[in-house]
């Protein structure tokens, strides 16, 4: 997602919410938002895209200038809703403009309005009107922005979150029963978005502000009768299977093999993937 525009909306919110009056954690400066809020400014992203009706026009005359032509498709368009942009483009050699450009409109019905100027006269020319699809390729799923928003934020707490590695726990345990015990210990550590089980240790990843700084400090603290050992993993790198090195690999593989054995794939005996 980096770089793209709905990247760029996220990332500028987190920039504002940083002039917030409050006390933070260590390392806070990662991740400023919690999920709650990365999830409202993410739907509200999803809304302003899916608000926005993107039409298709072309046939006009391509010798025009840039100017000339968006005065005369704002003044066509107004009438079916607000004109809230028009794309034109033009070639870098010629500086003629290009064959088709975008008109983006807002209001309910402006579509089918918009769609009704098929035909009219902009130059000496009839023009070609033609509904194109969302800026955003998710919302032609036919999906809510609730649900895209809630999608997209749980990929991203996945691939944002950072980990510790804890040992001295009963090992002994059934596994189901060690995944609880060691959510419930760090549940006020954070949000937790996976839990890893290993031979002889176990992997906690966490979401949030500051998770990784309360998780180590419960170094040294009971579970059952045994003295927990918390370590803090280094910050994952961006995702890359194919060169990964390091915890960063580790983790991918365990997530691979989790999925494996989930499909009935490949052995995974000796890597324990447990998801939260």
């Amino acid at each position: 997602m980096e770089g793209s525009p709905l990247a760029n909306f996220v990332k500028e919110s987190m920039e504002r919410s940083r002039s917030s009056p409050r006390v933070s954690a260590p390392f806070t400066w990662k991740r400023p938002f919690s999920a709650d809020a990365h999830l409202e400014v993410v739907k509200s992203y999803y809304d302003y895209v899916k608000s926005r009706i993107r039409i298709g026009v072309e046939g006009y005359d391509t010798s025009l200038q840039p100017i000339e032509l968006y005065r005369a498709l704002e003044s066509l368009f107004k009438a079916c809703g607000e004109v809230h942009n028009i794309q034109i483009r033009s070639d870098p050699v010629t500086n003629e403009l290009q064959r088709s450009c975008i008109v983006i409109l807002r209001g309910e019905g402006a579509g089918d309005k918009a769609l009704q100027l098929d035909g009219s006269d902009i130059g000496g020319k009839k023009i070609v009107v033609t509904s194109l699809p969302p800026g955003l390729s998710d919302l032609s799923t036919g999906l809510s922005t609730d649900v895209l928003a809630a999608r997209h934020v749980a990929h991203d707490m996945r691939n944002s979150s950072e980990g510790v590695s804890v040992t001295g726990y009963a090992t002994s345990l059934p596994r189901d029963d060690i995944k609880n015990a060691l959510s419930n210990h760090f549940s006020t550590c954070g949000e937790i978005t996976d839990v890893f089980l290993l031979n002889s240790r176990a992997l906690v990843y966490f979401y949030g502000p500051g998770s990784n700084h309360r998780a180590v400090q419960l170094s040294g603290s009971d579970l059952g009768g045994c003295t927990l050992v918390v370590k803090a993993l280094p910050y994952p790198k961006p995702k890359e299977p194919a060169g990964a090195s390091g915890w960063t690999r580790l983790r991918y593989r365990f997530r691979l093999a989790t999925l494996a054995k989930t499909r009935g794939g490949t052995n995974t005996s000796d890597v324990r993937g447990i998801r939260v």
